[in-house]
Parts: C-alpha cells; sequence; structure tokens
C-alpha cells in the first residue's frame, strides 16, 4: 500500500512539474521572446508585447489544458461504460456533429450568429448529444449507443462530403483548416465559456465516479452492489458528450488525445481506481497538448498523432484494454 501511495505521489509530483514548465514555454517562448524578468507587458495596455501575451499565448494556454483535460477524462469515462480499450470521446459521432456544424456555417453559407464556425459547431455537437440522450433513455445495452454513435458518425460524415463537393476553394480551405485542430483559435472572451463548459462537463463525471469503479466489471455486478446503472450511464454520456463538443467547438477536432492519454496514465499509476485514473488522466492530457502547443509551425493532429498512433498499436498488439 506504501508503495502505491508513493508511484501516486511520484507519478501526480512529475505531472505537475511537467505542467509548469511546459506552461512557462507556451507563455514566454516562441518567434517573439518575453522575458519573466520584465512584467511590465502583462498589464493591459496597447504594447505589442501585451497584445501577444493577453491575445494569443494566453488563450492558447488555456485551450490547450482544457482540451487536455476535456478529452482525457472524456475519452476515460467512454472507454469504462464501453469496456472498450479504444474508445474514445467523438465514438458518440459527436466530433462528426460539429464538423457538420462547421461546414453548414463555412461551406453551405448558414448564419449561427455572433460566434459563426463556434456556434455552427456546438450546434452540430449538441444536436447529436441530444440524439444520444435520446437512445440511452430507452436502452440498457451499451453496445447499442456505440453503433447508433458510429452510425451517426458515418451518415453525417457523408452528408459533409456532399456540401464539399459544391463549396468554393476559398470556404473549402478554412473548413480544411479548422479540421486540422488548434489551440489557436480560443479568443480571450471565449475562455470563460470554455471553462465553464469544462467544470460542469468534469463535475458529472466525477459525480459518476461510483458507477465508473464498479462498471469495470460489468452493468450486472454494478447493479448487485445498488449501484443505478441507467442514472450513471446518463451522467457519463451527458459529461462525456459536454466535454468533447465543447473542445470541438473551441479548437476543432483534436486527435488521439481521448484515445491515448487514459493508457498513458494507466501505465503511469497502475491502477484502475478512477478517483486516481482520472485526475492523473487529466493531468496527462494537459501535458500532452501543452507539449505539442510548443510545434506551432506543425499541424496539432499531426504531433498528437505522432504520440497516439504507437500508444494505439501498443494497445492492439498487447490484446488488453487498460485496466484488468
Amino acid at each position: 500500500m506504501r508503495r502505491i501511495d508513493h508511484r501516486i505521489l511520484v507519478g501526480f509530483t512529475l505531472l505537475v512539474a511537467l505542467i509548469a514548465i511546459l506552461s512557462y514555454l507556451t507563455l514566454f517562448s516562441g518567434t517573439v521572446g518575453l522575458s519573466w524578468s520584465d512584467l511590465s507587458f502583462v498589464s493591459h495596455n496597447d504594447s505589442v508585447e501585451s497584445r501577444i501575451f493577453w491575445e494569443i499565448r494566453v488563450p492558447r494556454l488555456v485551450a490547450a489544458v482544457l482540451s487536455g483535460i476535456s478529452l482525457a477524462v472524456a475519452g476515460l469515462a467512454l472507454q469504462t461504460l464501453f469496456r472498450n480499450p479504444l474508445a474514445g470521446p467523438f465514438v458518440l459521432g459527436i466530433s462528426s456533429g460539429a464538423s457538420l456544424g462547421v461546414a453548414l456555417s463555412l461551406l453551405a453559407g448558414f448564419s449561427f450568429g455572433h460566434f459563426g464556425v463556434l456556434s455552427g459547431a456546438a450546434v452540430g455537437a449538441l444536436a447529436v448529444t441530444a440524439i444520444v440522450m435520446t437512445v440511452a433513455s430507452r436502452f440498457e445495452n451499451s453496445t447499442i449507443l456505440l453503433i447508433v454513435g458510429l452510425l451517426l458518425g458515418y451518415f453525417i460524415d457523408a452528408l459533409v462530403s456532399l456540401l464539399i463537393m459544391g463549396s468554393d476553394s476559398e470556404s473549402l480551405r478554412v473548413y480544411v483548416s479548422w479540421g486540422m485542430g488548434s489551440f489557436g483559435r480560443l479568443t480571450f472572451d471565449g475562455i470563460w465559456i470554455y471553462a465553464v463548459c469544462t467544470l460542469v462537463g468534469v463535475m458529472l463525471l466525477v459525480l459518476s465516479m461510483r458507477y465508473l469503479n464498479a462498471a469495470r466489471m460489468g452493468d450486472d455486478f454494478a447493479k448487485n452492489l445498488g449501484v443505478n446503472v441507467r442514472q450513471g450511464r446518463v451522467l457519463v454520456l451527458l459529461g462525456a458528450s459536454l466535454l468533447a463538443a465543447a473542445s470541438t467547438a473551441f479548437c476543432g477536432p483534436v486527435a488521439f488525445v481521448g484515445i491515448a492519454v487514459p493508457h498513458l496514465a494507466f501505465m503511469l499509476f497502475k491502477t484502475s481506481n478512477h478517483r486516481v485514473l482520472m485526475p492523473a488522466s487529466a493531468l496527462c492530457g494537459v501535458v500532452l497538448c501543452l507539449a505539442a502547443s510548443q510545434f506551432s509551425k506543425i499541424p496539432l493532429n499531426a504531433v498528437l498523432s505522432l504520440v497516439g498512433v504507437p500508444v494505439v498499436l501498443w494497445v492492439i498488439v498487447r490484446g488488453g484494454g487498460i485496466r484488468k
């Protein structure tokens, strides 16, 4: 027990230290170097340094942190719910729904209000979430939800393909850029909206913690322990959907974080207890996203794929899940 506690303490300490280092690099390194010793630019003024810090560096840092937390925690919850080591936050078709909303905004010319692409992504993601939640309220079999999500994803991707065929080159270029994912799209005004969505989504998953720990052994086992399986499933779906929708809306479809990070957290902490694994996954997700944001000249999903693909291949070759 002491050895396990020591591993957990060392693991969390290491992750927090890495986050601190990467946060410093995100804020103060780049094409324009900002010195920690000179903090005069931090105040709100019209200087170039101030605009770079508040309008570019801080939103990018927050986007990476919130995306890492959102996608990693959502991925962990969905992998547990479906008892599938390759499940991710986009398995329910939420990413495809967001892509449809963006496609309607950019390619078909539909207006979604002041926020434009952001609103389109949110509308599409929430529409798919509503469909999935309706199915979840009628069926107890988690496999059916997985099948519905995959079918929705294929159907929506087909609709997006039709929109792409009839779009002009400039609109298509913007849409393809959004599809690559980026932490640089979040504005300072949108930070609070993203933060609130992340907080609510994480709280829903925290409330389902007892179900997640019991669901590792199957829904029948959870029922024998007196766990409300239907309520737990709904909380997980709602929380994971909200987290994935917010991340996709603000940063585009960010690849592999939701699939790979829970496995990395398990490899580091060697525990299936979600009271440890959930915060561990959140911190690992933040580390990965902050590290990927350092390569600003390389597409975000290309960097994440370099980490995510080997992890997923390792899981497949190993033939097991993240929890035994």
